[in-house]
């Protein structure tokens, strides 16, 4: 889509939208409805265009004497960059845009909320810069983008994939839908990432990612930090959508002849990365081990944390719910269970027919009570067995400013109009002889 003039918009909370914790973005030539995953993650939205809005109108001029370079270390985000792809609108500390949070003077366009500080903390007390910190530490090749080697605002991760990538490739994944990419940001969606999310970022990463899915590229195929979008659309959509240049399966590659066989002998080894491998192959994330017809997901836990001998063969119960005063009991991430989920595998509904660890129960309950909106409110359709929530249903009819759509503010003009028509008396009495006059020629 085109970017967005910030200058002429305005934003609120979505109205007839039949989707939960939707906000629309409105402008004079068009309304753009989104969806965030909760009502406090839509709530930080409309608080963050609204800083974004009075960005655009009243920082302009201050753009173009301040320079990124001149805040070294600085890790505040722009969000006029990231909705219009412009140059960042960063100020000097005593400019009123740079996030005072002690700032209470309202947005020009703003209609919720004060402007938010980016450089508050999250809900577990931890500087957001943090966990943008530790990814890029895990590995050097999480410093630049994944897929053009750019060095600039590499902040975004896809969750599913496992790598790191800059604000304009990250654009480029989302249009390809979440089946695809689902996109997040390291600096703005903290609440968003769990343990094992974290977890499988690490292991992951740019490097071992691109061993897989850049196994047969040419790297003079490969965009680069000043390519255009269209050049980096058809990279992207190539490599990850298409698969092109995934190295076929082979004997070398992997000692089965299928990708799920590859797969379920991955997991049973821990092997994330031959998993990753497996997952780019179109393995069936659902695929189950012929022995006991185990799920793929329940593998992947037993795998990851052992059951000890004495564990018996019980099914998972309902989830509770923690008292007051009662705290929810450490357990150990499962990143290759959480990499299944993310791309597309089932929540098992079923007992597992192997023994489970207590931390690999725990995370069934935990994703259970994600699933049922207990402890998250991130669900987009409640349908069960929808990964991560990302099951959308159709978007509203995109109203205008006014609760109009575009068809009924043309049929509103056209009667305003005969009705002035009407009322001078002027041009309907000319319109009424012409057509007597062509009744009588005919």
């Amino acid at each position: 889509m085109d970017p967005i003039d910030l200058r002429m918009a305005s934003v609120r909370e979505a109205r007839n939208a039949e989707r939960r914790f939707c906000f629309e973005v409105i402008t004079p030539q068009f309304t753009r409805v989104y969806q965030a995953t909760s009502e406090d993650d839509m709530k930080t939205w409309i608080s963050a265009v609204n800083n974004a809005l009075q960005s655009a109108v009243e920082g302009k001029g201050m753009n173009e004497r301040v320079s990124t370079e001149s805040l070294p270390g600085s890790t505040r985000r722009d969000i006029a960059s990231v909705l219009t792809g412009k140059s960042p609108s960063l100020s000097n500390h005593r400019s009123p845009y740079s996030g005072n949070t002690n700032s209470k003077t309202p947005a020009r366009h703003a209609t919720v909320g004060d402007r938010p500080s980016y450089r508050s903390t999250d809900n577990s007390g931890e500087d957001p810069a943090k966990l943008l910190q530790q990814v890029r530490d895990a590995d050097a090749g999480n410093k630049v983008c994944a897929d053009c080697d750019s060095e600039s605002k590499v902040e975004w991760v896809s969750i599913n994939l496992g790598i790191v990538l800059c604000i304009e490739c990250s654009g480029i994944h989302r249009s390809l839908g979440t089946h695809i990419s689902k996109v997040r940001s390291l600096t703005l969606d903290t609440t968003s990432f769990t343990q094992d999310i974290i977890e499988m970022l690490l292991i992951i990463g740019n490097r071992v990612s691109n061993m897989v899915w850049e196994a047969k590229l040419d790297r003079s195929w490969k965009p680069g930090p000043q390519s255009t979008r269209e050049q980096r659309l058809h990279f992207i959509t190539a490599k990850y959508s298409d698969r092109a240049y995934v190295a076929p399966i082979s004997p070398t590659l992997s000692h089965y002849s299928t990708a799920e066989e590859t797969l379920l002998a991955s997991i049973k080894k821990n092997d994330i990365q031959n998993v990753l491998y497996a997952l780019a192959l179109r393995a069936n994330p659902n695929s189950t081990d012929r022995s006991r017809g185990t799920h793929a997901v329940f593998l992947a836990l037993a795998a990851a944390d052992p059951a000890s001998p004495s564990a018996s063969i019980s099914p998972v119960g309902p989830p509770g719910v923690a008292g007051p005063g009662v705290t929810t009991p450490q357990r150990k991430p499962f990143p290759i269970a959480e990499m299944l989920l993310q791309n597309g595998a089932e929540l098992p509904t079923q007992p597992a027919p192997i023994p489970l660890s207590v931390s690999a129960k725990l995370y069934l309950e935990q994703k259970a009570d994600q699933r049922s909106g207990k402890r998250s409110a991130g669900l987009s359709s409640g349908q069960p067995g929808s990964p991560a929530g990302d099951t959308l249903t159709a978007l509203p009819h995109i109203m205008a400013g006014n609760g109009s759509t575009p068809a009924e503010r043309s049929r509103e003009r056209e009667v305003r109009l005969q009705k002035r028509v009407s009322a001078s008396g002027r041009l309907v009495k000319p319109h009424a002889d012409s057509v007597i006059e062509g009744k009588r020629g005919l």
